[in-house]
């Protein structure tokens, strides 16, 4: 493998290819046949990823034989842990009996049922598969709806693989432009003129901002989508304030409101929406709900989602090959039946010890460091400055450098697995000894970095 003079001569990247020798091997072979060694840009890291074997409940299994409790859980997808013993039989059951036909089945019905039992604000629903799939027929649904042509999304926000929804994911200090005005950024060569002109960006928790801009656009605006919280850039929590300025403003403007519930749907049984006491015109849809299995969603008011509806003169296209398919249902409805309110409320508290204990270990290192997060969903930051909005996540990302990197290296060293970002997340198959066993792990590997950080990061000690 190709390695570049820092990486051979830093001792905690050579200490993790020490550790991990059989998926560097494995990593080389990749690379013969996915560019970079790569199929999955937000699973990939460096020097290489771990490459696996086998997962049950929280523990992965690397091919060199290393336990590693998981808490990053596909990103955030399964949130039962790996091969829990419902979703593995539902699934098994249901491969016998076929996985797709192209034809209605009783547990797609099963599974949207109990998903609109639980989100008040979705009175009908449709599958799809892949939470970005769901964002994207949420705009095409709101552009039907409306016969406007713009959107509005947050700075920071991240609503899939496609070019309208990655507009301004890394709002960069040297290309945003004013917080009151930010500007609308490819965040790589692909993007066309196009569609930066359609999408108007908002700052994230400025209420006063989003009321001005949301009317000094409102003629051309579809829709707003926001993420409550900011998944890709920190796991930043909107404010209720912020969150029902949105709804005000785009009632207001007969404007469609969408909420990406793809990474929220977790924190309450009704999603973000039921902790913030707000109800969307739509909410997108994915992970939780298919059990481990690719999947996604788009559900809302019945005046809106009758657009799809085959009886419409002119029904919004939306055909997609495995969108609702038997394997998929079964395995999200054996998931959600599992997923209960005190499991929620369980993994919840967890986290919340969790984000105490690593705030701790932060201050006991004599590091600057802070975790955000709400619910299940945490995330790491290397600075003690408040982060409200992408700006100051993306400060804190900058200000730490590599040392981001080299924490989510030893950490894995130290058998917990967090996103490269330094994402994480609980399941249901942890228990407390698991939390305890992440603090112990992250106060081992700050207490490993420290000396490095003194050394190329000094900036980052209190």
């Amino acid at each position: 493998m190709e390695r570049s003079m820092a990486e051979a001569e830093h001792p905690l990247i050579e200490a993790f290819r020490e550790f991990s020798p059989q998926s560097a091997i494995v990593a080389d072979r990749a690379r013969k046949v996915f560019p970079g060694g790569d199929t999955r840009a937000s699973a990939h890291y460096s020097p290489y990823p771990l490459t696996m074997k086998k997962a049950e409940g929280c523990i992965l299994t690397d091919i060199d034989g290393n336990e590693i409790l998981d808490c990053m859980n596909n990103f955030t997808s399964l949130i039962h842990g790996h091969a829990h013993p419902d979703i593995v039989d539902a699934v098994s059951r249901q491969a016998a009996l076929g996985s797709a036909y192209a034809a209605p089945s009783m547990n797609q019905i099963e599974l949207a049922e109990l998903i609109t039992e639980r989100v008040s604000s979705i009175d009908k629903m449709r599958f799809c598969s892949s939470g970005t799939e769901g964002t994207l027929m949420a705009l095409r649904c709101a552009r039907a709806a409306t016969g406007r042509q713009k959107i509005m999304k947050m700075e920071g926000g991240y609503h899939g693989s496609y070019e309208l929804a990655e507009v301004s994911l890394v709002p960069l200090p040297d290309q945003r432009g004013d917080l009151e005005a930010p500007n609308s950024l490819a965040v790589d060569g692909s993007f066309p003129d196009s569609v930066l002109n359609d999408t108007v960006i908002c700052p994230y928790n400025e209420p006063a901002m989003a009321k001005k801009l949301i009317g000094q656009h409102a003629d051309d605006l579809a829709a707003v989508i926001v993420e409550p919280i900011l998944g890709s850039m920190g796991m930043v929590s909107a404010t209720t304030e912020f969150l029902n300025t949105l709804r005000e403003e785009t009632l207001k403007h007969g404007i469609v409101l969408i909420f990406d519930e793809v990474i929220t749907l977790r924190v309450d049984m009704g999603g973000a929406q039921k902790v913030h006491g707000i109800e969307p015109d739509l909410s997108s849809m994915g992970k939780i709900i298919g059990g481990g299995l690719p999947v996604g969603g788009v559900g809302g008011k019945d005046e809106l989602m009758q657009l799809f509806s085959p009886d419409s003169a002119h029904p919004v296209m939306h055909a997609s090959t495995f969108s609702g398919n038997a394997l998929t249902m079964a395995a999200g409805f054996a998931a959600m039946n599992a997923y209960s309110s005190s499991e929620c409320a369980r993994i919840n508290e967890m986290a919340d010890r969790l984000r105490k204990g690593f705030t701790r270990a932060f201050e006991q290192a004599g590091i600057k460091g802070q975790v955000t997060g709400m619910g299940s969903l945490s995330n790491l930051h290397f600075t003690d400055e408040p982060i409200h909005d992408a700006r100051d996540s993306l400060t804190g990302m900058i200000a730490a450098g590599h040392v981001s990197r080299l924490l989510h290296l030893t950490m894995i060293r130290h058998g917990v697995m967090l996103a490269s970002r330094l994402m994480c997340c609980v399941s249901t198959a942890m228990t407390d000894e698991h939390i305890e066993r992440a603090i112990t792990a992250l106060n081992e590997s700050l207490a490993e970095i420290r000396p490095f950080i003194e050394n190329e990061r000094p900036a980052l000690m209190r």
